[in-house]
């Protein structure tokens, strides 16, 4: 509970000071101005985002085959937990309602979980550089020390996903020998985490041992691809005039900074200011940054609360849900 308000009082500071440049009438007036047209663009543009997201997790699950029904509402369930959820806490609800919905592992829901997000990263750095080149006569940045920094983090993450197995064995070795060197008994909450460990590491290998490289990569290509364009969408229906690839740059780190493991509510306040910057950087005034960053926000947080409700319906009405009851 202690969390949960600190969270509250991070993403309040946050939100507070990004009001103090703009009013909260202009965030009115651009929200009840949006296009329909592109509200509707923006809309497929989620759904088809979440549609192959959901697709990547059945590429990346081993065990067992789960109903892709049942994965586009653990997908939809998820991304809503992790806008309303403080400290990041919004992730670990994919593991567990792939447990309670299909009867997963927890381990095996946080390796495709990790798994899936090396990807991400991987591709929002691809991006990013891309984004980067194409753009590079409007930022105010060097280039160069762009393109070395962003080859470097997608060299790294190369390397950790294929890795990771040995990493977590590792890491687990290293739990038995630091009660030991500390002259402290081995606790059964130790071992406990080191058998979890263990058993991710498995699921890692068997990851990998599918093969599915491509399948996995094009699924979360597909993915990001429609996340811009409903950024894209969003933007033209306020009434920005502005590129796609600017769009990609921007809001590529806007998802960078929503990604720091920061306390706040879900990725309220963090995404805000990294939008800001990154559009600043594009061309855009301080005060068309910061309200367009609030009113794509609040867009997406509609959307996701409707599909939400809707994925909540349908499972509750869905045969195998009423037989488990």
């Amino acid at each position: 509970m202690k969390r949960f308000f600190i969270s509250i009082l991070i993403t309040a500071a946050v939100l507070f000071l990004l009001f103090t440049q703009i009013s909260i009438r202009d965030l009115y007036r651009l929200l009840t101005s949006i296009d329909p047209l592109w509200t509707i663009l923006g809309v497929a543009g989620y759904f088809f985002a979440i549609f192959f997201r959901a697709l990547r997790y059945k590429w990346l699950i081993h065990s067992k085959d789960v109903p892709f029904s049942d994965l586009f509402r653990i997908t939809t369930f998820h991304n809503l937990s992790l806008m309303v959820l403080p400290s990041k806490l919004g992730e670990l609800s994919y593991p567990y309602l792939l447990n309670k919905i299909s009867g997963m592992s927890m381990t095996e829901g946080l390796a495709s979980l990790i798994a899936s997000r090396v990807y991400d990263f991987f591709l929002t750095m691809i991006f990013f550089l891309v984004a980067s080149i194409s753009s590079h006569a409007l930022l105010k940045v060097n280039l160069f020390l762009v393109i070395l920094l962003s080859v470097f983090l997608i060299g790294l993450t190369f390397l950790a996903f294929f890795y990771m197995p040995l990493l977590l064995r590792w890491f687990s070795n290293l739990l038995t020998r630091i009660p030991q060197w500390i002259g402290m008994k081995n606790r059964p909450s130790i071992h406990w985490f080191q058998v979890k460990l263990q058993e991710m590491a498995e699921d890692f290998y068997a990851i990998k041992a599918r093969g599915t490289y491509l399948s996995v990569t094009l699924a979360s290509l597909i993915s990001w691809v429609m996340a811009f364009w409903m950024f894209y969408a969003f933007l033209r229906g306020f009434g920005i005039d502005i590129s796609f690839m600017r769009v990609v740059f921007g809001s590529t780190i806007a998802v960078i900074t929503s990604a720091l493991p920061v306390g706040g509510l879900g990725n309220w306040g963090t995404l805000e200011v990294g939008w800001a910057a990154g559009f600043l950087l594009v061309g855009l005034s301080k005060e068309k940054a910061i309200a367009t960053g609030l009113g794509v926000h609040i867009m997406i947080f509609i959307i996701s609360a409707l599909f939400g409700l809707i994925c909540w319906i349908t499972l509750t009405l869905s045969p195998s849900h009423r037989h488990k009851q």
